[in-house]
Parts: C-alpha cells; sequence; structure tokens
C-alpha cells in the first residue's frame, strides 16, 4: 500500500498493548510479555509507521490473563480489546480503529472474556461470520411497522453491539438489508429490530412482513455501527422521523446508563402512527422528549430553525429519517461543526442535480491483488462492473448508506457519493464504497482487492 503524502493527525493520544499470549505448557499465567509479543508490536508499529500515525504508543503487555485467546491487543482510551489471527487483522483495526475512529466488531473481545467463544451458529456469539438466528418475537407496533425480536435457539449471548449500530439480514427472497438495533446494547440475549413495510421499496420490507413468522430461522450478519454515539459530549440532541426512531431508541438507553443530558425531537404523521412511543418516554424520560405530528406534511413538523438555531457548547446532534427531514436538519444546523453532527438515512439524499445526467465518464479500476484492470462504463457502477466480472464483493444497499461494500483506496482520486463519510474522511481518500462512488474525470482507481 503506498503511505500517504502527508502525516494523518490524530484527535487523541492511543496506546495500544499487545501480547501474543504464548506460554509453555507447563508456564502459569503471569508475566508472560517476554513470550512472543515482541513480533506483534513490532508489526503493529511499523504499519502505524507507515500509515504516518502520530500521538500513539504500541507497547508490549504484562499479563492480559487472557492466555486461550491466542494473540490480543487492546486500544486505549477506548479500552477496547481485540483478537488477532492475521496480518489482515491488524490491517482493519490499524485502517477502521487506529486511522477511521471505527471499532471492528467482527474482532472485537468481550468485557471479561477469557477463553473463544463458542463455535459460529451455536449461540455463543464469539465468531465473526453469518448468525442463523430465531425470530422469537414480532409485534404490530403500528399499522405499517413490525417490531422482530431475534435470538438463538439456546439463548446464547449474540455479539455484542453499540448503540446505532445495525445487523444485515439475508431475506428469503435473495436480498441483504440493513436494520437497525433498537434495544439496549447491554443486552446479549437478543436482538430487536424495527420495519416499515414500504411498498415502494426493494422488497425486503415486505418480505419481512409478509413472510416472517415467530420460529423462522434468518441468516444474520453481525453489527456494524456508521452512527455511533460521541459519549464525551456535553449535551446530546437527537432527531427522530418515522422508523428513524429505532437506532436512536437504542441510544436513549445508552444515555440513560450515562446519566447524560439528552433532549429527543420525535416526528411522525399521528400518535397512532408513532412506534415505541411509550418505551421512548420510559428510556429517555418523557420531560426530555418532544413528540411532533405533520399529518404527513413536514412544515408542520419539528420547528428544525427553532430547535437547531443554537448549538450549546459542546453538544452533538444525531439525526435518523426520511431523507427529506435529515436535508431541512442539515440546513437548520449549517452553523454546527461537521464533526458534531451524526447522520444516518433511509434514503440517498441526492437527486439526478447533484450528478449532471450523462456527466458521468467511464474509468479504470485495478484490483490490486489479483493484478485484474476493469472498465467501469457510465451506466454501471464499480459494484456491477466486479459482479459481471464474477467478483464477488459484498453489498446491500446500493445507495452509499450502509457501509457494506466499502473496499480500501490505494491510488486515484474518487468521486466519494456516499452518505457515511464526512468531508475530513473523503479527503483521505483511502476507502471507497463501490456500490455508489466513482473516480474523478480522468482518474484510475487501484481498489484493495
Amino acid at each position: 500500500m503506498p503511505q500517504p503524502s502527508k502525516t494523518i493527525e490524530q484527535h487523541y493520544d492511543l496506546h495500544v498493548f499487545c501480547c501474543t499470549n504464548q506460554r509453555p505448557e507447563d508456564h502459569e499465567r503471569g508475566s508472560c510479555a517476554a513470550l512472543g509479543a515482541a513480533d506483534l508490536q513490532a508489526e503493529m508499529k511499523a504499519r502505524a509507521n507507515e500509515l504516518g500515525v502520530k500521538k500513539i504508543r504500541i507497547n508490549k503487555s504484562g499479563c492480559l490473563n487472557r492466555c486461550e485467546l491466542g494473540p490480543a491487543v487492546v486500544v486505549y482510551p477506548e479500552g477496547i480489546w481485540y483478537s488477532i489471527k492475521t496480518s489482515e487483522d491488524v490491517e482493519e483495526i490499524m485502517q477502521s480503529h487506529i486511522l477511521g475512529g471505527n471499532p471492528v466488531e467482527r474482532l472485537r473481545l468481550t468485557a471479561g472474556q477469557t477463553v473463544p467463544g463458542e463455535p459460529e451458529g451455536t449461540g455463543g456469539g464469539g465468531g465473526g461470520g453469518d448468525m442463523e438466528l430465531k425470530v422469537t418475537g414480532i409485534e404490530e407496533l403500528t399499522a405499517d411497522i413490525k417490531s422482530f425480536q431475534l435470538a438463538y435457539e439456546n439463548g446464547g449471548d449474540l455479539a455484542r453491539f453499540d448503540a446505532g449500530a445495525h445487523i444485515d439480514i439475508m431475506t428469503g427472497n435473495g436480498l441483504r438489508r440493513s436494520y437497525s438495533l433498537a434495544n439496549d446494547p447491554g443486552e446479549r440475549g437478543r436482538y430487536l429490530t424495527a420495519i416499515l413495510r414500504e411498498s415502494n421499496g426493494g422488497g425486503g420490507s415486505a418480505w419481512m412482513h409478509d413472510e416472517v413468522s415467530v420460529g423462522d430461522s434468518l441468516t444474520i450478519k453481525p453489527p456494524l455501527n456508521n452512527f455511533p454515539l460521541d459519549e464525551g459530549a456535553s449535551e446530546h440532541i437527537l432527531i427522530a422521523g418515522g422508523i428513524g426512531i429505532t437506532p436512536i431508541l437504542s441510544m436513549g438507553y445508552r444515555l440513560r446508563d450515562l446519566g447524560a443530558k439528552a433532549t429527543l425531537h420525535y416526528c411522525t404523521k399521528s400518535p397512532e402512527e408513532t412506534a415505541f412511543r411509550d418505551l421512548v418516554g420510559e428510556v429517555f424520560g418523557t420531560e426530555n422528549v418532544v413528540f411532533w405530528h405533520d399529518g404527513g406534511d413536514p412544515s408542520k413538523g419539528i420547528l428544525l430553525d427553532q430547535v437547531l438555531g443554537e448549538m450549546p457548547e459542546g453538544a452533538h446532534l444525531y439525526m435518523c429519517g426520511p431523507a427529506g427531514l435529515i436535508e431541512a436538519a442539515r440546513g437548520a444546523a449549517q452553523n454546527w461543526p461537521a464533526g458534531n453532527v451524526h447522520l444516518e438515512l433511509f434514503a440517498s439524499a441526492k437527486t439526478e442535480g447533484d450528478t449532471l445526467a450523462g456527466a458521468d465518464e467511464p474509468f479504470e479500476v485495478e484490483l490490486k491483488k489479483s493484478g485484474t484492470t476493469l472498465t467501469v462504463p457510465t451506466d454501471k457502477s464499480i459494484l456491477d462492473a466486479l459482479t459481471e466480472a464474477g467478483i464477488e464483493a459484498d453489498s446491500a444497499c446500493a445507495q452509499g448508506l450502509c457501509g457494506t461494500c466499502e473496499v480500501g483506496l490505494l491510488a486515484g482520486e474518487a468521486d466519494h457519493r456516499d452518505e457515511l463519510m464526512n468531508d475530513d474522511q473523503k479527503a483521505a481518500n483511502d476507502k471507497i464504497f463501490i456500490c455508489i462512488s466513482r473516480a474523478k474525470p480522468g482518474e484510475k482507481l487501484v481498489l484493495d482487492l
């Protein structure tokens, strides 16, 4: 991977402690740092240096008391533990967590975990692959919204998740769809999501509403989080529109646990169409929730200029809902620092006017690992070109919203069209969402594939 031309500045000091947990069979726990942590430490230090990471210390650990897990690291100040099996795992931690600030959920160890999780699919939640979960409960929240509760058949612990996370469900009609988790992140025995039946959608929500019953088994991708809380904020202002309450509710549980100052503005068409209405009041506290009902007329909804006109010092804003609401809220919060505004969309807010019809040019992508070069035509995405060439790549939303199709970008300037990255992340130009983004005119993209 080419080195970046400039040093990447970190916004906090990082400390990484490495342990390979290698010890002779007759060696008791304790003071094992000399038994092999140096190799893992050297690899991580070398990669951090290549990437230009500053304000970081990578040390050998003392005893982590997790010997049966194999190689492990802990990253501070978050105190997140990772299990490491390959150099690819090291690279993902460097790119996603160290540089991007996003924990790598598939490698994450649970608090106090000292032995490997049970084999994938047995209920332990220890693996990073697909999970086969049972639908243990379905509830009609409104005329068009159902909640779905998912768990292992034997009741084992699921992979942990943070507030704002989503899971991907593989639907029986061949689709992969992302749905936010609504329950308390501290729960390990179930996932709870809510799904709006969209008659004009791609078919995933209709299948979930019409075909899924209690007792059915579904294939689930482990939780990912493109919409995390900033737990260091002095105040949290949350805006939810319709089904957008799903991840916001999960945030409410976490904010309650933290004792954080939080205010929720929740807009729906009517009280009858307000999912989780009573639970929202219970979690956030009724004094911290403002319900808005617009009858389907957005002009009668949340008074965004009033709510967001002045930013409380140290506050962070979280928004989830339809594209129209999010765009209006963005406009009302235009004076807020970009790093204090967090959002999740259900459909891209971009219109044809954002990218002139017919203005796209064909371009080339090189797949670094295989040496293959493909041409992406004007009417196809990078993902389309890969699929037509018989190259598998993960994808779900096809709108640059879910993050499933993220690929490392090694060279070339991309035209980033996703709704996930902020301006600084787009300027770093080290990853691309291949379902929607393209190359800038005259550029060739080199992908880490």
